[in-house]
């Protein structure tokens, strides 16, 4: 069984590959968003904008690297990756998260500067549409962030303001089945 620990012999592209492994498939990446969505609804019900800042720092730490969620790491070392899918489909995604999370990083921003600029309703609903995403994200498996981001990388590639190509910009591949990265994953019964 493959593990993640700082003692082990494994190269660094090698833990790097498990820990993204882990953060893909394991439940870590859900916990954080639910964690998140808590820190942001406990903000609304107390109207104390405390909360919403730790959400927004979460989120800013993402926004820089998708691999900084402290969250979902501790949750990772605790509960490990058995290599079979629970829900089926890919949560974490290397290429989408960091566009998500600057987008829902600015709509925080504009709450949080509403908030601050004495508009506390205003701020207060601004505030709710990144925490209905980061509700639906692990329950239902839908990021209003990473579709924002994907038809907007979208639109700029058709008006040629983007080229594809680039590390982000084909969200499809297709592949044989021994090919797939999800194939090893699987375990033996279902390959």
């Amino acid at each position: 069984m493959n593990t993640l620990s700082a003692d082990s012999p494994q190269s660094l592209p090698q833990q790097g590959a498990l820990l993204d492994q882990q953060l893909q498939f394991g439940p870590g990446m859900r916990v954080q968003r639910l964690a998140e969505a808590a820190f942001m609804v406990a903000a609304l019900f107390t109207q104390d904008v405390r909360f919403a800042y730790v959400t927004f720092a979460l989120t800013l730490l993402q926004a820089l690297s998708p691999r900084w969620v402290p969250i979902a790491r501790v949750v990772a070392r605790l509960v490990r990756f058995r290599g079979e899918h629970r829900i089926g489909d890919l949560y974490f995604d290397l290429r989408g998260i960091r566009g998500a999370c600057v987008l829902s990083t600015i709509v925080q921003a504009a709450g949080l500067a509403l908030i601050g600029a004495g508009y506390p309703t205003a701020g207060f609903i601004v505030l709710t549409v990144p925490t209905a995403s980061f509700l639906m994200a692990p329950t239902l498996g839908f990021c209003a962030g990473c579709w924002f981001y994907v038809l907007g990388r979208d639109w700029l590639v058709r008006h040629g303001w983007m080229k594809r190509g680039l590390d982000d910009s084909a969200d499809i591949a297709v592949v044989t089945d021994e090919q797939s990265p999800e194939s090893q994953l699987r375990s033996q019964a279902q390959r």
